[in-house]
């Protein structure tokens, strides 16, 4: 009867799994077909396959400037989270006193709390901060809260007798930080860059204020961009989505194994 229910659960979980699949499915086959096919919206394989038409028309769109736009934000603000996120996880959470404990509820807050755009783009605004920079800045602040509490869980498996040993060998902070505490939380390092890369990559709400000029159009921007010029051309919004989403796709699942490991690094207290 066990089997039977497994094999019930499994042929379930994989039709469920095809249906999420359609919508990828159809912006794919889409992507290849000409103008008048894509229109219809369908399933079916393209009669003419148009993959040199399409894709050559959308790569010189500048989708290229956009991609190294989008590098530049999305590293330097997943660069800024995992250091200030692991530093600040560190101390909070090595220290224990009752304001390191308020500190932390303040920081989990912000996993819950929306952020407000515009007072934030009002600031910015007046410090001058409408560019890269300030985007990254704003992007940054609103992704410490989840390095924070996921560092600290990892933190807590990680045994104090380490910093003890360390500090008898001569450690000082930062070399106990660097060199003994933050190679052991790589698994978490590298979960919080996937969920961080992924989620600023697809950011769409903060850049269209901060980046509101074509020169400076991240990839997300570029969809809505294109979509407003190209409405009617069904093929190429449907390229244009397939190479936005391309790097995070290839992303995810080269570093699957990385991101599960990293979750439940900390399930366990040392």
């Amino acid at each position: 009867m066990k089997k039977y229910s497994d094999m019930f659960r499994s042929a379930l979980g994989l039709i469920l799994s095809l249906f999420m699949l359609v919508p990828f499915i159809m912006i794919i086959l889409n992507s290849f077909k000409t103008k008048k096919e894509s229109a219809e919206l369908g399933l079916e394989f393209p009669k003419q396959w148009n993959f040199r038409e399409n894709y050559s028309v959308v790569m010189s769109s500048g989708i290229l400037h956009a991609f190294r736009n989008s590098c530049f934000v999305t590293c330097l603000s997943v660069l800024l989270i995992i250091l200030v996120s692991a530093i600040a996880a560190f101390i909070l959470q090595r220290r224990g006193t009752k304001l390191s404990k308020k500190l932390i509820t303040f920081f989990v807050i912000g996993l819950i709390v929306p952020g407000q755009i515009i007072p934030t783009y009002m600031l910015c605004s007046f410090l001058h901060l409408k560019t890269f920079f300030g985007a990254a800045a704003v992007l940054t602040a609103a992704n410490i809260p989840l390095g924070i509490f996921l560092y600290i869980g990892a933190l807590k498996s990680i045994s104090r007798d380490i910093d003890e040993a360390a500090i008898l060998d001569g450690c000082d902070s930062l070399s106990l930080f660097f060199f003994v505490i933050f190679p052991l939380l790589k698994p978490m390092t590298v979960t919080l860059f996937i969920l961080t890369f992924m989620n600023i990559w697809n950011d769409f709400g903060t850049t269209i204020y901060f980046l509101n000029t074509s020169e400076n159009y991240t990839l997300p921007l570029t969809i809505y961009n294109f979509f407003s010029t190209h409405s009617s051309d069904w093929n190429l919004v449907f390229t244009d989505v397939v190479l936005v989403s391309l790097p995070i796709v290839i992303l995810y699942f080269s570093a699957q194994k990385q991101i599960m490991s990293g979750m439940t690094s900390g399930a366990v207290k040392g």
